[in-house]
């Protein structure tokens, strides 16, 4: 495999040669010296389409340069400058006259004060990434081997030899003359060349382009987590296997172990990671390099540890990660190994937190995690570490929610962070920020902007957003639409999602999961126990992943199947057990309420209202507290149907009706559907007890409670829940045969039939 040279970047030679003596007119300079510098400029990191410009240089085809050049005119009247290029590539007679036009181009970048009549060319800045582009290219040239220069000017020769068709078309005249020289030249041999040089593609590529290429690679599967696409890893594998260099193959190994890690192949990522670090000791020379591969290599095995949820393993590595950074003075490598360990012993708070003495021993001994928070955020404003800033402000937002804090200092957190994601073009960050801002605005009640957040992820930070980041929010945004009865949509956003996440394991499980979930909320409402079970028979093995946000779901769920079982006892239990596991844990602050108004619920339908009383008055003054308004207002509707069920219909009503507000913009339609249902009954209530019998308060008070009635068999409706609309049309029913609309009776019973003949041939399916 060639160093650097290939005809294509010969090609690309002749081009800036064709430039620099004048021949591009006025009108397409611009254009030919952007393609031009597209092609040359050297960049430590690289987007897709500079990539995809350098892919043309490994190409073994010209007509991918053709496209392009052939759309330019040049200083020749009629011709373009592909013309124009056909004519110079064909005017090469061999080495010696490419050794010439070489030199020729390296004379331009010296500085003795050569004019444009001596070299023939204007003269370019040494600096320059074009006069960086042309010494490489003459000191590459110079060192070939006289064998290795005879393979190159064989591949150019096979490489423009497609063309012969039409430069001779074009320059008749000219086509004669080389002929005449060339007579011993068989072109149909040149032919056969071209046709042999398509399966041959491994020479059309250099050590640079699969240096570069890889690098890119592996750059993309770090701040994506997506996998490699099989065109590029069967072009890598072939160029890779042409190259002997021991730090190509250490990067190949090294994106191996990206490629096996996202299929959920411990084992083999573990091997690959072990190479990676062995090639690079190879590649490398010295104590100190040792030490730096080391230190990193430890720092992706922790993380690869970590995902297999092997967090004892994970710790240590991090640990002797973090005593070697500390020993290399690396306040990078240090700042994020502490940074990781912390989000660590955020997502798994039931380990043992001696395990985390590393911390402690950075930080200084007693101090707790806001502490080391804000060491964590002094450290990256010293080192201007600000993707690291960004993700200790999203940290310290998130301790404040799930520990009960301030809402207000964990949104400030979030904008703050939102704020450096823009200052500092931190673009990886910016869906990480979103899925923040949006979860805060969710805990507020606010589901529609929290909606546009997670919306925002794919339709703006698609292309460098982590894939982990998008899954999570097209995720949240199909459970926002499932609580709004739009079924449909949220599976399109789940299968439109599924594509992309193919080969991710851990990312495609959580997609089937939320799908499962989805069909398993569908199911309850629709009254369908088997297939509910069914359902949750999937999924309940993974209540033992550490995501807490799915564990959480399906315990929700399982206890909501069992309320409508009326299996009241183990609900119950359930609830007690999951209680008393978040609590050791120290989970999220919301997820305990959740529990609780759970456990309020249950005590009110097994006809305990005083106990539900007092556990969901507490939970309504702590959630009113904390600004849970989505909380809030299950409270509400919790005590509202304790206080029915204590006859205190018009504390009921009162409390209902102020939660009417946030029930309209709620989007949790069941939740809503409740609320109206139960206030409805609160005014019935009112009327038989707190009314004077035929006065027209009573007959307004069950006009009214005939109306709730109406938006809750709506509201059920819409998220296809049965039984919710059964008991809605009888007591609408009651509260028509009371008025004596007999009309308005029969047409209620008749709805009250239809629901259940298809409650009947769904739970038949």
């Amino acid at each position: 495999m060639p160093r650097f040279l290939t005809p294509a970047r010969i090609t690309l030679l002749v081009i800036i040669y064709l430039y620099q003596s004048d021949q591009v007119s006025t009108t397409s300079s611009r254009d030919v010296i952007y393609f031009i510098a597209r092609r040359t400029a050297l960049a430590s990191e690289y987007d897709a389409g500079t990539v995809d410009d350098h892919n043309s240089l490994c190409t073994s085809e010209i007509h991918n340069i053709a496209e392009s050049l052939q759309q330019w005119s040049s200083r020749v009247p009629g011709r373009s400058m592909y013309d124009v290029l056909l004519q110079a590539l064909w005017s090469l007679e061999g080495l010696d006259s490419l050794h010439t036009l070489i030199s020729q181009l390296r004379r331009t970048t010296e500085t003795r004060g050569l004019t444009d009549e001596e070299t023939g060319c204007r003269p370019v800045t040494p600096s320059s990434p074009l006069g960086q582009f042309l010494r490489r290219s003459h000191v590459e040239f110079t060192r070939l081997q006289f064998a290795d220069s005879q393979n190159l000017w064989k591949a150019f020769a096979a490489y423009r030899a497609p063309t012969f068709d039409e430069w001779r078309a074009r320059n008749p005249e000219q086509c004669v003359e080389y002929l005449e020289k060339e007579s011993s030249v068989d072109m149909l041999a040149l032919s056969r060349i071209s046709t042999l040089r398509v399966s041959e593609s491994a020479s059309d590529a250099s050590a640079f382009d699969t240096d570069m290429l890889l690098g890119f690679t592996i750059t993309q599967l770090q701040k994506l987590g997506a996998r490699v696409p099989d065109e590029v890893k069967s072009r890598l594998g072939t160029w890779i296997g042409h190259q002997a260099d021991s730090g190509t193959q250490s990067l190949h190994f090294f994106m191996a172990y990206f490629e096996h890690w996202r299929a959920g192949q411990y084992n083999m990522a573990l091997e690959s990671l072990h190479r990676y670090f062995d090639y690079s000791l190879t590649s490398g020379s010295g104590g100190d390099n040792m030490k730096v591969f080391y230190q990193y290599a430890l720092l992706h095995l922790s993380v690869l540890h970590a995902d297999f949820e092997c967090w004892d393993e994970s710790v240590d590595a991090m640990n002797e990660c973090i005593a070697t950074a500390r020993e290399n003075q690396d306040s990078a490598c240090l700042n994020y190994a502490l940074s990781w360990l912390l989000h660590l012993r955020h997502a798994h708070p039931d380990q043992d937190h001696s395990s985390y003495g590393s911390i402690s021993g950075v930080v200084g001994s007693g101090g707790g995690e806001q502490d080391e928070i804000t060491f964590l955020k002094t450290k990256a404003r010293e080192g201007k570490h600000w993707l690291l800033l960004s993700g200790t402000l999203l940290e310290e937002a998130r301790f404040e929610l799930f520990s009960g804090g301030n809402a207000s200092r964990a949104h400030e957190h979030i904008i703050q962070a939102m704020y450096l994601n823009t200052q500092h073009n931190l673009l990886s960050s910016a869906s990480a920020a979103s899925l923040f801002h949006g979860a805060g605005f969710d805990r507020l009640g606010q589901i529609h902007v929290a909606s546009r957040d997670y919306e925002s992820i794919d339709a703006i930070h698609k292309t460098h957003a982590p894939l982990a980041d998008r899954v999570r929010a097209s995720c949240r945004l199909a459970q926002t639409l499932a609580f709004s009865g739009s079924y449909s949509k949220a599976t399109s956003i789940l299968e439109n999602i599924t594509s992309d996440v193919q080969g991710v394991l851990k990312l495609e499980q959580r997609v089937q999961i939320f799908a499962t979930l989805v069909q398993l909320r569908r199911e309850l409402h629709r009254g369908n126990i088997s297939a509910a079970e069914y359902h949750l028979a999937q999924i309940r093995p993974l209540r033992s992943t550490s995501d807490p946000e799915v564990v959480f779901e399906i315990h929700i769920l399982e206890i909501e199947l069992l309320l409508r079982q009326k299996r009241l006892e183990e609900a119950l239990h359930k609830v007690t057990q999951r209680l008393s596991e978040v609590k050791r844990r120290g989970s999220d602050f919301a997820q305990r309420l959740h529990l609780h108004l759970l456990k309020a619920r249950i005590f009110a339908l097994g006809n305990q209202s005083p106990r539900a009383f007092t556990i969901a008055l507490r939970a309504a003054c702590t959630a009113e507290r904390h600004f849970l308004l989505g909380l809030l207002l299950e409270a509400i509707v919790v005590l509202g149907k304790i206080l029915v069920d204590l006859t205190e219909f018009a504390a009921a009503r009162d409390l209902l009706t102020s939660g009417l507000p946030h029930a309209l913009e709620s989007h949790d339609l069941y939740q809503t559907g409740r609320l109206f249902a139960i206030l409805g009954e609160a005014h019935v209530g009112f009327a038989g007890f707190g009314c004077e019998a035929g006065s027209k308060e009573q007959k307004s008070q069950m006009r009214i409670a005939g109306g709730y009635f109406e938006k809750g068999r709506a509201a059920f409706q819409k998220v296809e829940e049965h039984q919710g609309q059964l008991d809605c049309l009888l007591m609408k029913s009651r509260v028509f045969a009371w008025e004596g609309d007999e009309a308005s009776m029969q047409l209620a019973d008749g709805m009250y039939t239809q629901p259940s003949l298809e409650q009947d041939t769904g739970g038949s399916r």
